[in-house]
């Protein structure tokens, strides 16, 4: 039992014994002191007389928690001083440990409004590998003024042309095959990385690439074999715009009709729809071919070509990435796809469709 408790029940009884022999005393708050010592000191004993003549032998309590068997008026005063304390104390304590039903003073938060979802951001437009007629030309000049012999001409040109195109491969790859033929490969080697980082599936720009790490590797085979070098500068491929050496039946043109008839397809008869694509087309590894063509049997409005990104790997395989939209005044959102295509027979077949994956 802790020593503060202890004084508490033992400082009870005389509470209640000083009370009771002091009927007529006033409050605690404003006691005087009696002239009986006595009276003030009957609680102590077992005689509880406020006679005077009275003579109270003061016996020691068993467990009075002070050293001296008398109480003095200081220290009973300062005892009462104690209990009323303490009973504070524990009125404070029951108070607030007793939980309150009463909620009127609960401040709950201020309601908030739900914040509406954003609406999304209409997809960005592709770039197209599809050149302007000033870039063409540019492009064209460079190339006549190298095969004349006006080499820092061409070179100067195709640096103008990629200051004002910059996300165009042709004018890096063709700088790049310039400084080739004049020994400079390292510098040959950047131009065709930059034409890459526009276009990195380009395959003429690979080839070309492969072939002048192959001639620098021999080079550096043969200095350190102390020979001389005697290899011819490696033949690479010059770009023109995406377009095959006739203009009437380039690639980017027969492409590109075919796109704008994959566009408004939707519209079409299944027949017509199927003959788009190569035969025994699956759009994927879990639908076979007689599924894809009952799910053509659905018409669906048709297609706006918005802008399309193309890349030719092969004179017979072109990757293309689009974009396209509803035709106004109808609503909705573009769709985005990633096409390749094949030429057979002369005619470009679709030979994969997958949606563009960001």
């Amino acid at each position: 039992m802790a020593p503060g408790t202890l004084t508490t029940l033992m400082l009870g009884p005389l509470l209640a014994i000083t009370l009771a022999g002091c009927s007529s005393r006033p409050s605690q708050q404003d006691i005087a002191r009696p002239d009986s010592p006595y009276c003030l000191r009957g609680g102590d004993t077992e005689s509880f007389s406020c006679d005077p003549s009275v003579q109270a032998k003061v016996e020691p309590a068993p467990a009075a928690p002070r050293s001296s068997s008398t109480l003095t008026d200081d220290a009973l005063y300062a005892d009462l001083a104690e209990i009323k304390n303490w009973l504070n104390s524990e009125k404070n304590v029951l108070a607030d440990s007793t939980a309150s039903s009463d909620e009127s003073d609960v401040m709950l938060p201020p309601p908030v409004a739900p914040q509406e979802a954003p609406e999304p951001a209409p997809a960005p437009p592709l770039p197209t590998l599809l050149a302007d007629a000033k870039y063409r030309e540019s492009l064209d000049e460079a190339q006549s003024l190298y095969r004349q012999g006006f080499y820092q001409h061409a070179q100067a040109q195709l640096t103008q042309l990629i200051g004002l195109y910059p996300q165009r491969p042709e004018a890096y790859n063709n700088l790049g095959v310039m400084l080739a033929e004049s020994g400079q490969y390292s510098e040959a080697i950047s131009q065709l990385q930059r034409a890459l980082s526009t276009h990195p599936y380009y395959a003429t720009i690979h080839a070309n690439l492969r072939s002048l790490y192959s001639a620098l590797a021999g080079n550096t085979y043969s200095d350190a074999l102390g020979l001389g070098r005697n290899r011819p500068a490696p033949q690479l491929e010059t770009l023109d715009a995406g377009q095959d050496t006739d203009a009437a039946r380039s690639i980017t043109t027969e492409v590109g009709h075919r796109l704008e008839s994959w566009a408004k397809s939707p519209t079409y008869a299944a027949e017509q729809r199927a003959a788009l694509y190569i035969p025994g087309f699956r759009p994927n590894s879990k639908i076979d071919h007689a599924h894809w063509l009952q799910s053509l049997a659905s018409p669906a409005p048709a297609l706006q070509l918005q802008a399309y990104e193309l890349a030719v790997m092969t004179p017979d395989w072109v990757e293309v990435t689009l974009q396209a939209g509803p035709l106004p005044p109808q609503e909705g959102s573009p769709v985005q796809r990633v096409l390749s295509l094949i030429r057979i027979n002369s005619t470009w077949l679709i030979s994969a469709e997958q949606p563009l994956q960001h």
